[in-house]
């Protein structure tokens, strides 16, 4: 399982296997695009659009690039080891980790909203169970799709091929809906202002309400993957063999699957020239694979904000509570009538769903890593008895918090305590990526300065927005506590 005490100075060496071309690791940005379009793309940008019109259009395309320099250094740690950035925290420091997972435990905590949210479109799509109320209806089909996500995880050949699959229909068959729907010509007049907005800033609208602070945060967090949840990038970028990846293995199913040695540990490329041109190569197809995913996630993005302020700001409609995804069903709706809006719900439905089974694949993998890191004992067991034993751990967990509230809810907290990890995540990768593998790898590792001065400025505006969403919300929380 790897070395006992973690770190960068004992790591084995090993060549970097040979670059792929481009088209031929496109399947993670697909995944990137798809599980992103099942949150912040789904819900949040259109529920702001909704609710406040053109004033937070401009705020979109910034949003979606700053998590392009972090999704890229993520891939480059895997690139150069091998392992997940997970590991790559503990050998950067075992304080450090076990803090970064005790954030995680309690940031997701409330996923299990995710399984909620496609149930209530299920609900009102099906009615099913009969003379049900809606919650009951959704709680219901909540727990139909986590044991749907079980099923999937567990017999896939290759979870992550799996899930490459499964998300790629689900972001053909999102995105193509929603291109159509954006593209109806009763919407045509609509499209010149909306344009306009996304290049023009603005101030707050009049009928701000500071209790949406925490739904501002979480669209930003949500703007691609978002805080842990970017941490999943990694790992499929590993289990497509991206650079020393190929040289880790990957988790297959018990039943259906071939079983594969998985590495929690990996290498450090021993630093010859061919090492070196392969490296180059790995990050050109990286590049080109960050950018694809991020680019279908800003396009599905900015039509689902277009499709909420043309049809649902005018209505005064906006998503929430135990209606989270249903208001959405009028983009199809609007010229489709009845058939067009549960057409929209089924869409809504698989999104989601698909954004339940890759939380839970991504939080069974930093689990079983963060056990095996940090407990020798525990490695007496293989990475994937540990991932199939969470697994089964986790559909306890989210079916239980189902029952404190509804999925917006949920959702939204675990969107705000995703946005305070983004800054701790982006110090992180600084630090690993532009110090500590340079200094035991080679400086041809270190990313150019143009790079790290973009890491720094988007590093800058996270910090910044934390602190502005917590001078907000503090002073709300010490009042509800004290009464005054």
């Amino acid at each position: 399982m790897g070395e006992g005490k973690l770190s960068f100075a004992n790591m084995m060496r090993a060549r970097m296997p040979a670059a792929l071309p481009p088209l031929a690791l496109l399947g993670p940005g697909y995944v990137l695009a798809s599980f992103a379009f099942g949150s912040g793309e789904l819900i949040w940008w259109p529920t702001l659009s909704a609710k406040y019109g053109l004033a937070f259009v401009w705020l979109l395309v910034p949003a979606a690039l700053l998590q392009w320099w972090i999704n890229l250094e993520l891939a480059r740690y895997v690139v150069i080891t091998g392992e997940s950035t997970w590991v790559g925290f503990a050998r950067l420091n075992r304080a450090f980790s076990i803090l970064l997972w005790a954030m995680a435990i309690v940031t997701l905590s409330a996923w299990g909203g995710y399984a909620g949210a496609a149930g209530n479109a299920i609900a009102f799509l099906t009615g099913f169970p009969p003379g049900w109320g809606i919650r009951e209806q959704t709680t219901f089909w909540a727990y139909v799709t986590m044991v749907f996500s079980i099923l999937g995880l567990t017999l896939f050949p290759v979870v992550y091929k799996g899930l490459e699959w499964l998300l790629k229909v689900c972001i053909v068959i999102g995105a193509g809906g929603v291109v159509i729907a954006a593209l109806n010509p009763l919407l045509w007049p609509k499209w010149p202002e909306f344009a306009a907005a996304i290049f023009t800033p603005r101030p707050f609208p009049a009928n701000w309400d500071p209790r949406d602070a925490g739904l501002l945060v979480t669209a930003i967090a949500f703007a691609g993957l978002g805080g842990f949840f970017q941490l999943a990038y990694a790992y499929w970028i590993r289990d497509a063999n991206a650079g020393m990846g190929g040289l880790i293995g990957r988790i297959t199913s018990p039943i259906t699957g071939k079983p594969e040695p998985v590495q929690l540990t990996g290498y450090l490329p021993e630093g010859s020239e061919e090492d070196k041109r392969n490296y180059r190569g790995w990050m050109k197809t990286v590049y080109l694979n960050n950018s694809w995913g991020v680019f279908i996630n800003l396009l599905t993005t900015m039509l689902m904000m277009f499709l909420a302020y043309a049809i649902l700001h005018p209505q005064g409609r906006a998503p929430g509570g135990y209606a989270l995804v249903v208001e959405q069903g009028q983009f199809f709706g609007f010229y489709l009538g009845e058939v067009g809006f549960r057409l929209f719900l089924f869409v809504a439905a698989m999104l989601i769903v698909d954004t339940y089974i890759v939380i839970l694949d991504l939080v069974c993998r930093m689990y079983s890593e963060s056990i095996l890191t940090h407990f020798q004992s525990a490695r007496k067991k293989s990475y994937r008895w540990w991932y199939y034993a969470l697994v089964g751990v986790f559909a306890v967990v989210t079916s239980t918090n189902l029952l404190i509230g509804d999925p917006a809810t949920l959702i939204l907290w675990g969107g705000v305590f995703n946005f305070i990890a983004m800054p701790v995540l982006y110090v992180a990768m600084l630090v690993i990526n532009y110090y500590v593998l340079p200094k035991h790898a080679g400086s041809w590792l270190r990313p150019s300065t143009p790079w790290l001065i973009v890491g720094l400025v988007s590093t800058a505006v996270y910090i910044y927005l934390v602190l502005w969403y917590l001078q907000i919300q503090v002073p709300v929380l010490i009042r509800s506590i004290t009464g005054r």
